[in-house]
């Protein structure tokens, strides 16, 4: 909490310097741009193959362990004590292989959701620059910030609408999209 307080005041105290400066603010939903604009949709589509990818991987493995599971519990009646514990460890390193399998898989996802992230910043970064030069805004701030998943705290809490710059960003970012 106290870090979140620290990020509004400066944010604040940055707004009241560019305002003093004679400077324009604007403001934007950065979470709406990433939905809205094709660059987002396409890294967003990018990451979801990624994932169906690994997860067709662990579905068939899961299938494998249960049907393993289900002949196991088959022949269990008629299989001497040296069979049954040989089968038994036999599955439960399968179940172990499939559990570090899945942990890789959803580090592996999270790397290449933080790969795509950074890329699609760096684009929103760049139309941002050429924004404000076009525009002469001297400080442009996200409408709210994530602190942890799923929870965002509003970083503008009242902004006119004029102020703000989501539309337009979201314009330019399909237009240097569509360049490139």
């Amino acid at each position: 909490m106290k870090k979140i307080v620290i990020m509004i005041m400066a944010v604040v105290f940055t707004a009241t310097c560019a305002l003093a400066a004679g400077g324009k603010i604007a403001y934007l939903d950065t979470q709406e741009v990433f939905d809205k604009t094709k660059a987002g949709k396409k890294y967003q589509g990018t990451v979801k193959e990624y994932y169906e990818n690994r997860k067709k991987i662990l579905d068939t493995d899961a299938e494998e362990i249960q049907k393993l599971q289900e002949d196991y519990k088959k022949q269990a009646g008629v299989m001497n004590e040296k069979a049954r514990k040989e089968k038994e460890s036999f599955i439960g390193r399968k179940i172990s292989e499939f559990e570090k399998k899945r942990n890789d898989f959803g580090m592996e996802v999270e790397k290449k959701r933080g790969e795509v992230e950074k890329e699609f910043n760096q684009m929103l970064t760049a139309v941002l620059k050429d924004l404000a030069k076009k525009e002469k805004i001297s400080l442009i701030v996200n409408r709210s910030m994530g602190v942890g998943p799923n929870m965002e705290v509003p970083v503008v809490l009242y902004g006119d609408d004029d102020l703000d710059v989501t539309q337009k960003v979201i314009t330019e970012l399909d237009k240097k999209t569509e360049t490139k």
